[in-house]
């Protein structure tokens, strides 16, 4: 296999980074959320979407079961709230996308 032929999730960020920038209003998150179903599992080192469910069961105070049901969800039947809670927790202050090198 050529190394042109493994996506480069750097430029992927970059991507997804530069749409977010686009993103205004809660209509924009919730149209980033369905359209970029992608760009919320890239951070795959820190789990941050399995975190995130984590953070929006506290703060909702589910009960697993309806845990459960939201992660059975198609993920455009998904709540608003969780849209724009995910939104925020993995994409606007996800670590790979607020990272800098230093």
């Amino acid at each position: 296999m050529s190394e042109n032929s493994t996506p480069d999730w750097s430029s992927e960020f970059e991507h997804y980074k530069k749409l977010s920038r686009e993103v205004v209003t809660n209509e924009d998150i919730i149209n980033f959320f369905n359209q970029h179903q992608k760009a919320f599992y890239l951070d795959s080192f820190s789990s941050s979407w399995a975190n995130m469910m984590e953070a929006y069961e506290l703060k909702e105070s589910l009960s697993s079961d309806q845990l459960n049901k939201l992660e059975e969800m198609q993920w455009q039947e998904m709540p608003e709230s969780l849209k724009l809670f995910a939104y925020d927790f993995c994409i606007k202050n996800g670590f790979c996308f607020t990272a800098t090198s230093s």
